[in-house]
């Protein structure tokens, strides 16, 4: 068995978070079975009893799977490379999990131009892994 801790990961913030306000917090997480789409919810913590308001949300729509990992379960997974952004939303390369995800479906998606996409906030880490970039959409702010 391939040792699969010993491949250094590169974290380069996406492009596509360019602008998108930083410090939030994961709100919610969604995946519609049916459609196979994904949808991360992102807000700013106002008060300690009130669900934070959404910011933006990330919608994936080629899902080809994802985990979730709280705060500091998320420490060990970590890249060796963490560049100190300010972006909350990275692609990793190489990835761990992109590899892990290969061996466990039998390399019946190499053909696919998969990217791992780390979402980070100070509660939940959670890694994406699909084909096509998710769209941001992006939500009024309340006065």
């Amino acid at each position: 068995m391939m040792e699969v801790n010993s491949i250094q990961q590169i974290t380069t913030p996406w492009a596509g978070s360019r602008g998108l306000t930083t410090g939030l917090m994961l709100t919610e997480i969604y995946q519609d079975v049916w459609t196979g789409q994904l949808l991360l919810s992102m807000g700013m913590p106002i008060q300690a009893a009130v669900a934070p308001q959404v910011i933006y949300q990330l919608q994936f729509d080629y899902l080809l799977g994802y985990r979730v990992l709280e705060g500091t379960d998320a420490l060990e997974e970590m890249d060796d490379d963490d560049s100190g952004s300010d972006s909350q939303i990275h692609l990793i390369t190489p990835s761990r999990f992109l590899i892990w995800f290969h061996q466990q479906s039998q390399g019946i998606h190499l053909d696919k131009d998969i990217q791992h996409y780390r979402i980070a906030s100070w509660d939940y880490c959670v890694d994406v892994l699909a084909a096509q970039e998710p769209l941001v959409k992006q939500h009024k702010q309340k006065e």
